[in-house]
């Protein structure tokens, strides 16, 4: 029986001592990789959240970039443009920022003067701020650029794309392309509309209907067909007549100066009273004084 016993732990030392064999090669071979694996797993989960991180101060400072350019005293179209390509993978931006700078071309067309330009203190320009017709067109061409890619980007918002399409159309307009306009308008009308908005969608409507009045001929009076109005002659001053000095020719009569009495309801009549060379009117009588009345007898003291 001892002896069985014996045997019995014997195999049962020998079946933990291979398990422990097993596992031991299971760790060696195995382990260096799980650890590799596990490293690589932390490694990449941080690395995703340096990179988020990094992508955060990233569109903050583009936002921040953003602002202070569209909120500076005279906003700069270049500025705007450089901003938008830097900045082209954040959101909005680019998009705000390529808008922004074709709406200050627009500005500029619309002022006729340059870019940055600052009044004096009369609220004029000098002559070399203003827009002559060739930097005018440059500016309708930039503008048309940078507000094109907005209007074709198809990731950006319905609103911008309206604005877009909108400058569009004025920077059509300024080139005399009244064609292009109304394909500029209708367009935004469409994404107005598709939209669910329909307020630039109505005005894009009223400018359609203006171009149509533009595009109509407009027939002026020929020199010959005004009329010629009559000669003024000059008056000799040692002719002038005494009553009418000034040549009216009796054209102001005021009338007798007796009818302005009749005018504001006799505010510049004669005063109240007695017209004059009148005789004046009588002192009124006195009236006559009470009689007085007669003294009547006391009547007896019935105690006497």
């Amino acid at each position: 029986m001892d002896e069985r016993q014996g045997q019995i732990k014997d195999r049962a030392g020998l079946d933990e001592s291979r398990i422990n064999e097993e596992f031991r090669d299971f760790l060696l071979k195995w382990g260096p990789r799980i650890l590799i694996v596990v490293a690589l797993v932390a490694l990449a989960f941080s690395g995703r959240r340096f990179l988020n991180q990094k992508a955060d101060e990233r569109t903050d400072e583009a936002f921040v970039q953003l602002a202070l350019a569209t909120s500076a005293q005279a906003t700069s179209p270049d500025t705007l443009l450089a901003l938008a390509d830097q900045y082209g993978d954040v959101g909005a931006v680019a998009h705000v920022a390529r808008l922004t700078a074709g709406e200050a071309y627009l500005s500029a067309v619309r002022r006729g003067v340059v870019i940055g330009a600052q009044a004096d203190v009369t609220g004029g320009y000098p002559e070399e701020e203003l827009l002559d017709e060739e930097l005018r067109m440059s500016y309708l061409q930039q503008a048309a650029q940078a507000l094109q890619q907005v209007a074709d980007a198809e990731d950006a918002a319905d609103v911008l794309r309206v604005r877009a399409s909108m400058g569009l159309a004025a920077a059509a307009e300024g080139r005399g392309e009244l064609d292009a306009a109304r394909g500029h308008y209708e367009r935004a009308a469409e994404i107005d509309r598709d939209a669910g908005f329909g307020a630039i969608a109505e005005v894009a409507g009223a400018r359609i209907a203006s171009l149509d009045a533009l595009t109509s001929p407009l027939t002026l009076p020929a020199t010959a067909q005004l009329p010629t109005p009559d000669p003024i002659v000059p008056t000799d001053p040692d002719e002038r007549d005494e009553d009418d000095p000034f040549g009216l020719g009796g054209g102001l009569d005021f009338g007798d100066p007796g009818d302005l009495g009749e005018i504001g309801g006799g505010m510049f009549g004669d005063p109240a009273g007695p017209p004059a060379g009148d005789e004046p009117a009588s002192d009124p009588e006195p009236e006559p004084e009470p009689e007085p009345a007669e003294p009547t007898e006391p009547e007896p003291d019935p105690g006497q």
